[in-house]
C-alpha cells in the first residue's frame, strides 16, 4: 500500500510578471530569488520578510533563462533577442 504524502506548504507567493514566467534561481546566498519572464523583464524578490523587489528592464523581447553567478553578485539573463545581459542585483 502507497503512503499518501501531505500536500507541501506554500512559503511564499511571488507576483508581479506581467506575463508568463519562464525561468528561476536563487542566490546562492539564499536571500534573493530571480526570476525572467516573457515580458522582457528579470525581477529580483528579496526573501527578508517584507522584503521588496526589484525589476530589470532592458532586454527587447522574452527572457529565456537566468542564473547567478557563484558568489551571487551578478545574474546573468539570456533573452530571445539574442542578447545576454549582466545585471547587480540590488540588495
Amino acid at each position: 500500500m502507497a503512503s499518501v504524502l501531505e500536500d507541501p506548504t506554500l512559503e511564499r507567493h511571488f507576483k508581479g510578471h506581467k506575463d508568463a514566467v519562464t525561468c528561476a534561481d536563487f542566490n546562492p546566498n539564499q536571500k534573493q530569488l530571480a526570476t525572467g519572464s516573457v515580458d522582457k523583464t528579470l525581477m529580483i524578490w528579496n526573501l527578508a520578510p517584507k522584503g521588496r523587489a526589484f525589476r530589470f528592464v532592458g532586454h527587447q523581447d522574452a527572457i529565456t533563462g537566468l542564473q547567478f553567478s557563484q558568489s551571487g553578485g551578478l545574474v546573468a539573463s539570456s533573452s530571445k533577442d539574442r542578447t545576454v545581459r549582466l545585471w547587480t542585483p540590488s540588495m
